[in-house]
């Protein structure tokens, strides 16, 4: 139901975000560090949840065609939030909506970021060095301006969206692993308002995916289903203190080289690789995203593990969500789907074997699962 002021004009959408991590956001110059929020960057991750929520629905409308199913996802999100000329009309469409982002306090980090080193070693930051992100601790107000055409399921849709967002996403490189982190902390105009501690939090995500329970198939793409889940991880830290659990919990489990490895038969892998040996199945933890790779010491050699369209974004998103108050959540979400299209398969090379391998994009999903067990304190609040 839309709100309508007394003048009979729509009341806009309205949220208030924190930024409760650290966010490593492009500016227009891909290669330098954002000032402030980008229009353009929030649009693209508001488009993403939209897609995860609204899965389940247009799969049931469509008697559960996949390739109907996507069909009708892309013309209606293209209703929603425009689209280029081309498809079945040849002609654009604008976006039923119109985004405005006031009240930006983003400010550039000027320290170097302590306790992550396992997430910042992975591409973003030069060691010891503080420029590219902005700090945690800031806020934004994103307001949502109805257009005339807009309907008022699409106008739920959007509020939902909005929500979703500001409870399990983020913004910018690596938020799926908690960098980021947008947590909401006032919606106005609609139905849903943000939740204000761990209760609401788990019953506003109720509502939210009331219905994915109904998907039993793998989504084509990451969205929820029967076979998500989601986890209050840890909590009665702060924010960074929080991520710098998940940071370490992350390496530990990841790495080999521990008393007691969880994957090196992965690292076993690798070596029959570079020495030429044929394999068959994909490395365990080729489950966490695409590409995986291996530098092997020893042998002075390089694995390669990549999709055949080149990246696998990770299925298991990390957020760091802080309350009004100040108290703070790590939640996990594992938005199982097809790992990769039907077509496309994972190639595996190295520079001593003559010849690239072809596998299977097939994946061991339980490695992610037993990720998730190993916080002590997890309660799983949607799946199993």
């Amino acid at each position: 139901m839309t709100i309508t002021s007394l003048t009979g004009r729509r009341t806009p959408l309205v949220a208030h975000y924190h930024v409760t991590t650290p966010m490593f956001l492009g500016g227009a110059d891909s290669n330098a560090c954002a000032d402030k929020i980008r229009l353009p960057s929030f649009k693209g991750v508001l488009r993403f949840w939209w897609r995860a929520l609204n899965w389940g629905r247009i799969y049931q409308a469509c008697q559960q065609d996949k390739n109907k199913a996507l069909e009708c996802l892309h013309r209606e999100e293209g209703l929603l939030f425009g689209h280029g000329a081309g498809g079945e009309d040849k002609k654009g469409c604008q976006a039923a909506f119109r985004l405005r982002i006031s009240g930006d306090t983003s400010r550039k980090g000027k320290t170097v970021i302590r306790g992550i080193n396992y997430l910042l070693g992975q591409g973003l930051t030069s060691k010891n060095k503080p420029e590219g992100y902005l700090e945690s601790g800031t806020d934004f107000i994103v307001t949502c301006y109805q257009g005339k055409g807009i309907s008022e399921n699409q106008l739920e849709q959007l509020e939902q969206a909005l929500l979703c967002l500001g409870l399990l996403g983020g913004l910018g490189a690596r938020s799926r692993k908690g960098l980021g982190s947008l947590s909401i902390q006032e919606l106005s105009g609609g139905m849903h308002a943000a939740p204000r501690d761990k209760e609401e939090f788990i019953a506003a995500i109720n509502r939210l995916l009331a219905g994915a329970h109904r998907v039993t198939a793998e989504p084509p793409y990451s969205a929820f289903s029967s076979q998500s889940r989601i986890d209050i991880s840890a909590g009665k830290k702060s924010a960074m203190d929080l991520l710098c659990e998940y940071d370490g919990t992350l390496h530990g489990y990841r790495t080999w080289q521990t008393e007691k490895p969880n994957f090196e038969d992965d690292h076993d892998w690798a070596y029959s690789v570079a020495n030429g040996k044929q394999v068959e199945v994909l490395p365990r933890r080729a489950v966490f995203g695409l590409p995986h790779n291996y530098f092997l010491s020893k042998a002075g050699e390089k694995v390669d593990v990549n999709a055949s369209s080149g990246r696998r974004a990770t299925p298991l998103l990390a957020h760091v969500h802080q309350f009004e108050n100040g108290t703070c959540l790590l939640v996990q979400s594992l938005l199982r789907s097809d790992f990769l299209h039907d077509k496309e398969t994972v190639n595996v090379s190295s520079g001593r074997a003559s010849k690239t391998i072809q596998l299977p994009a097939n994946v061991n999903w339980s490695v992610l699962h037993q990720f998730m067990n190993q916080f002590r304190e997890r309660e799983t609040i949607h799946g199993q």
